[in-house]
């Protein structure tokens, strides 16, 4: 299914600002949350209200959707990058409850006792890697040393000398704990996480030797980054699943990686279309002729007809970058002409210039 235009999905202007679309979202949250619509479609509806806001709140984000369109945040075919994880967009769902409930945190209101045991993933890691132009458009792999709580070997991830687990005596298994807190409208029951158990509603029957009941360790490793050809300045991979080990087998948090591009010296990129320029002699531009000319694929011949002004600009097809997600296709070179006016003239040059100032 094609996905629509985020600023029609929150049904704001492209220039609408921050606080305006700060309140569009909201307003769709309030009216598309699961918890509060269980009309057909609501749940998609919400989601899609909840991407568009990932992207357009971060200027970032929003810049790159500008420029590239949906290629700037859609995943790449499904190939993997870290480990098996599959890299997709830069967009994390996030604790809606924070904006649904004006700052409520990580609190469950109302709407009865039937939530689901909460889990608490992993937190996320992020890094960000330089790369050249030329690496930018043929793609590369590059390695990092990245620093990550894994699962406890001695343990397993579970926490427990014996690899065994409770029911935790905190919340009874549920893995939420309930409050009661005082407000402007009295007294308020407020489900939150449990602390004892991190939300996952069991505990170690003994804490392990080695991590100490949290069933997690440090470990710096090598990893291999693959950065798509076509990539962009500012643009961020997402690797599912590679961030920090969650605690006792919870899941595990993403894995960022922000790439940052080192400017060209020959071309200027814009969208999947790069731009150069180069001189040719005057001789040339007024009888014709073919020259060698630049692209990031190598040098290629350009013709040149009579008479070609100063200031021209040239298209050569599919020599520009390649299109995000697709790899078959690649945007355009254009290359302005500029006419290279001598120096230094000998004197059987002069003499002819000369002559030609005289016959017009």
């Amino acid at each position: 299914m094609e996905k629509r235009d985020y600023y029609k999905v929150l049904g704001v202007d492209k220039g609408a600002s921050q606080d305006e679309i700060k309140k569009a979202y909201r307003k769709l949250v309030k009216k598309y949350h699961p918890d509060v619509n269980k009309g057909d479609g609501a749940e998609e509806k919400f989601k899609e209200v909840q991407e568009s806001y990932e992207i357009l709140s971060d200027e970032s984000k929003r810049k790159a959707y500008d420029q590239y369109g949906h290629a700037a945040t859609a995943g790449f075919g499904g190939s993997t990058g870290y480990n098996g994880f599959k890299q997709g967009a830069p967009f994390d769902m996030g604790d809606i409850f924070s904006t649904f409930f004006s700052g409520a945190g990580g609190f469950d209101f109302g709407f009865g006792n039937t939530r689901q045991q909460t889990q608490v993933r992993g937190t996320d890691i992020k890094y960000r890697i330089k790369i050249t132009f030329d690496e930018s458009i043929k793609g590369s792999t590059f390695k990092l040393n990245i620093e990550r709580d894994i699962p406890c070997s001695h343990c397993s991830g579970t926490g427990s000398e014996t690899k065994k687990t409770k029911v935790c005596p905190t919340c009874g298994g549920s893995g939420r704990i309930q409050k009661v807190q005082r407000t402007i409208l009295g007294s308020m029951a407020v489900n939150s996480i449990c602390d004892t158990c991190n939300g996952s509603g069991k505990v170690p029957e003994k804490s392990c030797s080695v991590c100490g009941g949290i069933g997690i360790k440090v470990e710096r490793e090598d990893e291999k980054i693959k950065v798509p050809a076509g990539a962009y300045d500012g643009m961020i991979l997402r690797f599912r699943g590679g961030g920090n080990a969650g605690s006792k087998g919870t899941p595990s948090g993403d894995l960022y990686i922000e790439i940052e591009v080192e400017p060209s010296k020959g071309f200027e990129r814009r969208g999947s279309d790069i731009y150069s320029r180069v001189e040719v002699p005057i001789y040339v531009a007024v009888l014709g002729g073919d020259i060698k000319v630049d692209t990031p694929y190598g040098k290629v011949t350009l013709k040149i007809p009579k008479g070609t002004d100063s200031g021209s600009i040239f298209r050569i097809r599919e020599k520009g970058v390649p299109v995000l997600g697709k790899e078959d296709q690649k945007g355009n070179l254009y290359v302005r002409v500029d006419l290279e006016i001598p120096r230094r003239l000998s004197r059987k040059e002069k003499k002819l210039w000369e002559e030609l100032s005289t016959e017009s």
